[in-house]
């Protein structure tokens, strides 16, 4: 009995704030959708269920009129063709007012933000030398609706007898803030073009032009750099050092000999050899009785 008695109030307790919402949303849920279309695509904004029609809803662009390309369908849903960066806003689905429905919650709200290609890269600098150029660039801001997936570097030498399509490309991972191009030509323009891509397709491309530098100029810089400070350099601490240097090597020298010499299996080596020489002295003075006047 007890337990009949809580089940009938668990159930009069669910149909009592199913018809509290009810009265307050008119049988429908508030919805807040966010949308990121691309710019160009045609966008379809559902608004209730499939049994609505378009007398029965009224559309509204940030409680404002819609734009010129958005239509309202049959079955109450808002068609915007070619969708622009002008057409970013929040819609707002509503029962419409000839209905007697005013004054309560919107049916659907739409955010919609457009996904654009990429700027273009910010703080491009490029750096020559000889053989090499570095390119370097400000990290890019990460943007999670529209990531970028891809940098892309191509060059080419700035001459007349070489094809304008002669492109040198190279691919950076977008994490990345400088690329080093080697094996170029010194004392040569070159043209340069960089620029980021996402899903979408390719940015805004920067073109730069910059000249390495010539192997004159570097073997100049070199010797600038060895000779930098000679002015200044106290050639009395350079004699102390071979002064140095060279006593260590007579030291060692003489160390080595005196070892050379007393060293007692050296001695017995040398004795050795002398009793083989008189051994072999003997047959040659009885063969030869004038081999000791040679």
């Amino acid at each position: 009995m007890e337990h009949n008695k809580s089940n009938t109030f668990f159930w009069s307790y669910i149909i009592i704030a199913f018809l509290i919402s009810f009265a307050h949303t008119n049988g429908m849920n508030n919805n807040y959708i966010s949308m990121f279309p691309k710019i160009g695509e045609n966008i379809t904004l559902k608004c209730g269920n499939n049994s609505m029609k378009n007398s029965d809803v009224s559309w509204k662009m940030d409680h404002k009129e819609l734009p010129g390309r958005a239509k309202i369908m049959e079955n109450g849903d808002l068609f915007i063709s070619s969708f622009n960066t002008s057409d970013s806003g929040i819609y707002i689905c509503d029962r419409a007012a000839t209905n007697g429905y005013i004054g309560h919650a919107s049916l659907t709200e739409f955010e919609l933000k457009p996904r654009s290609l990429p700027n273009s890269l910010l703080g491009v600098r490029v750096i020559p030398n000889t053989v090499l150029i570095l390119i370097t660039w400000d990290e890019i801001e990460k943007n999670y609706k529209s990531p970028i997936i891809n940098i892309t570097i191509r060059y080419r030498i700035i001459d007349e007898r070489i094809s304008v399509d002669d492109w040198n490309v190279l691919h950076v991972d977008p994490s990345k803030i400088q690329k080093e191009i080697y094996s170029l030509r010194p004392n040569t323009y070159y043209r340069i073009q960089i620029w980021a891509s996402n899903e979408i397709g390719d940015g805004v491309k920067t073109e730069l032009t910059t000249k390495t530098l010539s192997d004159m100029i570097e073997s100049v810089e070199l010797e600038k750099h060895l000779l930098e400070g000679i002015n200044r350099f106290d050639t009395r601490a350079w004699t102390f050092a071979v002064i140095v240097i060279m006593s260590t090597f007579g030291i060692f020298g003489i160390a080595l000999f005196c070892l050379f010499i007393k060293d007692p299996r050296i001695q017995k080596r040398l004795e050795e050899n002398d009793d083989v020489e008189r051994i072999e002295l003997i047959p040659n003075i009885t063969i030869n009785p004038g081999y000791c006047e040679t």
